[in-house]
């Protein structure tokens, strides 16, 4: 079986693609889809696999690539896109930036929101959780996700790594944040225990499918369990990709925002820490912050940001975005705009 029902549909399979795209299309009733897609929509040759996937009588509208543009210019032109071509549904293809745009339009079919195929080909978001841009609004949901590790195994070493840890920095977070929720709990842990005996390797083998298959797993893991909220590290790290102008490299800057957001947590949440440390087969009582920063470092990520050459009005506007966002609000210890500086200030 390679069905799965919480949140929404999920489909997990290699080459699912292939096998439940045209028929959940049809039973989703979608004939013209407002196609979008990303940078990332070509790993393994997955547009020309979602082209010849679709059914027959389908007549896609694919959408340009809206690069460079800000998140709510972006939604503008993809929202009319959809009207003025009279479709009835979206499939999104790729990552975060052509997931996350399509969750944001708010199109309707009639009186329902319009249907959603999201199709993630990084191992980082697959269409749930928080969204980027979204504000307090919140972010449409797929009616189905087609988890296919397969449309994964072409991304770059360094793709991998900000993918990946973005994925465990979802999952630690989730797990560590203040919403009540038990079954996230466990999803978290189990992303966690994932990514951390596979990280590493998809990193070195872009071509390992097993690695590349848990990796998947631990995105969707992180994508579930990320109903209760994320937390500070992420918050900074948008704030921050956005000052620098890096947004579409989400997680690249995750190995030097972590290990300090962890620390700094540390008082409120310490308790929790020995699970995290169970799931990545760590030492009981070992630093979880510091060996958190270790993993960035074998994995090829900054451990500062510095580089980014960014003055301090910069480092500031960047705390307080932060601390204005909503996944800053399930933080386990409240933070901040002066707190947030203080971390980017040692970060840096």
């Amino acid at each position: 079986m390679s069905l799965i029902t919480y949140v929404t549909r999920i489909h997990f399979a290699d080459r699912i693609l292939e096998d439940a795209l045209p028929e959940e299309m049809r039973k989703l009733a979608i004939g013209r889809p407002l196609v979008v897609t990303d940078a990332a929509a070509g790993i393994d040759e997955g547009i020309e696999r979602l082209a010849d996937a679709m059914p027959g009588a389908c007549r896609p509208v694919w959408l340009e690539p809206l690069r460079d543009l800000p998140g709510a210019q972006a939604s503008r032109i993809a929202a009319e896109s959809f009207r003025n071509d009279d479709c009835d549904g979206i499939v999104a293809l790729g990552g975060a930036a052509a997931l996350d745009l399509s969750r944001r339009l708010g199109v309707r079919r009639g009186d329902r929101p319009a249907p959603l195929v999201a199709i993630p080909t990084p191992t980082a978001s697959v269409g749930l959780g928080p969204v980027a841009g979204a504000g307090d609004q919140p972010p449409g949901t797929p009616s189905v996700i087609l988890c296919d590790p397969t449309l994964t195994v072409g991304l770059d070493a360094a793709g991998t790594a900000a993918c990946g840890i973005d994925a465990l920095t979802h999952c630690i977070e989730a797990y560590l944040g203040t919403t009540y929720n038990p079954p996230a709990d466990g999803i978290a842990l189990e992303g966690v225990r994932r990514a951390g005996a596979h990280l590493e390797k998809a990193v070195a083998d872009g071509r390992d499918l097993e690695a590349r298959r848990e990796m998947l797993a631990a995105a969707l893991n992180a994508g579930l369990a990320a109903q209760k909220g994320l937390g500070g590290a992420d918050a900074v790290a948008r704030a921050l990709e956005a000052e620098a102008g890096i947004a579409a490299r989400h997680g690249w800057l995750h190995a030097a925002i972590l290990p300090r957001v962890i620390a700094f947590n540390a008082p409120a949440v310490e308790e929790r820490f020995a699970a995290i440390r169970e799931a990545l087969r760590l030492p009981p009582g070992m630093d979880l912050a510091a060996a958190l920063a270790e993993l960035g470092s074998r994995i090829g990520l900054p451990g500062r940001i510095g580089f980014l050459g960014l003055e301090e009005a910069a480092l500031r506007r960047a705390a307080r975005t932060a601390a204005a966002d909503p996944v800053s609000r399930t933080n386990p210890r409240h933070a901040t705009a002066e707190d947030y500086l203080r971390l980017l200030e040692d970060a840096w």
